[in-house]
Order: structure tokens, then sequence, then C-alpha cells
């Protein structure tokens, strides 16, 4: 029997900033936002199959 191997490709991209009272808000916000998409080059793309993002992820900026 033969079988077909793939890989599961995790990594991660910065979607930009949201002003939020709260970490949930500001993922909801972080949905709607353009960036909130995943694109491969023409080679990369040959390479990985439906790309997406699953989860978003909210930390508080630091005052600076």
């Amino acid at each position: 029997m033969k079988y077909r191997i793939y890989g599961k490709v995790v990594g991660s991209k910065y979607i930009g900033e949201v002003e939020a009272s709260s970490e949930e808000e500001a993922i909801e916000k972080g949905w709607e936002l353009d960036e909130a998409c995943v694109c491969l080059c023409h080679q990369c793309s040959k390479e990985c199959e439906d790309p997406e993002i699953s989860d978003l992820i909210a930390e508080p900026e630091e005052d600076g």
C-alpha cells in the first residue's frame, strides 16, 4: 500500500494594529483587516495548498 505524506506548515504574520478595549475586541477587529489573509508567491503556492489564518493573537503594545 502506498501513502501520501503531507507536512503541516505553521508560521505567523503581522496583521496590523487596532484600537480596542479588550483582547477579544482587538481580535474581532483584526479579522476585519485586509491583511488577515495569506498570500503566497507563485513558487510557494505550488508547495502549499489552502493557506489560511486559523487564529489571531492580540498583544498589548508597550508604551515607548
